[in-house]
């Protein structure tokens, strides 16, 4: 409401000699004021509503302002908040995964003669990247990865998980790795899931975000990605939650069909890459910028 309640203000300041459609938000054509709508109704709706799961605008928006707003929902999601969590499906598809793939669309395209060509070629690739869903298990996820379990922002505790290919997850005992995989959404990011035993028979299941643009990165630079995400476990009393990936039969195949409850544990995960994890090189680059 405090937001609601700047809106005159904000309109005064920037749409002073565009007074627009006051009374029907529907009909809204401002830019700004779509955008300063959307947040208003996205506050509403997880006061009212309590967690929300579908993060599509409801109101009108520009394609500009729309690239904004799934920015703004994905972090939230990625930062673990409790009002919003992501969909059970997403109309982004899933990024080009193997290394073979990738190469082989490369080297089917003719090499670039300027800046320009290699620009336009990448973002071909890009597209095609995002187009093709056909690999869960990518192999620049494959490898050892360093787990630190948050809570209240204190880590409480960390270890190592290997993602094999094919989907196998290999922990330390006694614990046991059971599957991973990798889903498309929601908005830009990829949902990394995978599912652990532990020594008491309980099931930890970790899904964690993490930002497309950053893996494509990280493919040309050979530096080492970060996922954050959320912890859940099997409760006796827990309450049946989403279904998984809308159309995608294979998601059973890897995940147990089991009822979750989220507790307050989050986790930072970062992959580790010629003996340094995405975190450690963080450090050393501040410590190196500092001296």
């Amino acid at each position: 409401e405090t937001l609601y309640a700047d809106k005159p203000a904000f309109i005064q300041r920037w749409y002073k000699n565009d007074p627009g459609n006051e009374s029907d938000v529907q009909a809204e054509i401002r830019p700004g004021v779509q955008y300063l709508n959307c947040l208003i109704q996205l506050l509403r709706d997880c006061y009212t509503k309590g967690v929300l799961y579908d993060v599509t605008p409801t109101l009108p928006l520009r394609s500009g302002y729309r690239n904004a707003y799934e920015r703004l929902t994905a972090s939230l999601i990625e930062l673990g908040s409790g009002y919003v969590r992501p969909p059970p499906s997403s109309s982004l598809s899933l990024a080009m995964t193997t290394t073979a793939a990738t190469a082989k669309y490369l080297t089917s395209t003719a090499p670039p003669k300027s800046a320009r060509e290699e620009f336009g070629r990448f973002a071909k690739w890009e597209s095609a990247v995002r187009k093709n869903r056909e690999n869960p298990y990518p192999d620049d996820l494959v490898g050892t990865w360093n787990v630190e379990d948050i809570v209240g922002g204190t880590v409480i505790g960390a270890t190592q998980v290997t993602f094999k290919q094919q989907g196998e997850v290999v922990v330390l005992p006694p614990m046991q790795g059971l599957r991973w995989r990798l889903d498309p959404g929601p908005t830009h990011l990829d949902t990394c899931t995978f599912q652990v035993l532990s020594d008491d028979g309980a099931i930890l299941q970790y899904k964690g975000f993490v930002d497309r643009g950053s893996r494509l990165e990280a493919r040309v630079s050979k530096r080492s990605v970060t996922m954050r995400g959320g912890v859940s476990f099997l409760m006796r009393d827990a309450e049946m939650g989403g279904s998984g990936i809308v159309g995608d039969d294979s998601y059973w195949d890897d995940m147990l069909p089991i009822s979750y409850k989220n507790g307050m544990t989050k986790f930072v995960m970062s992959r580790i890459v010629n003996g340094v994890d995405s975190l450690d090189s963080d450090i050393q680059e501040q410590e190196t910028a500092v001296q």
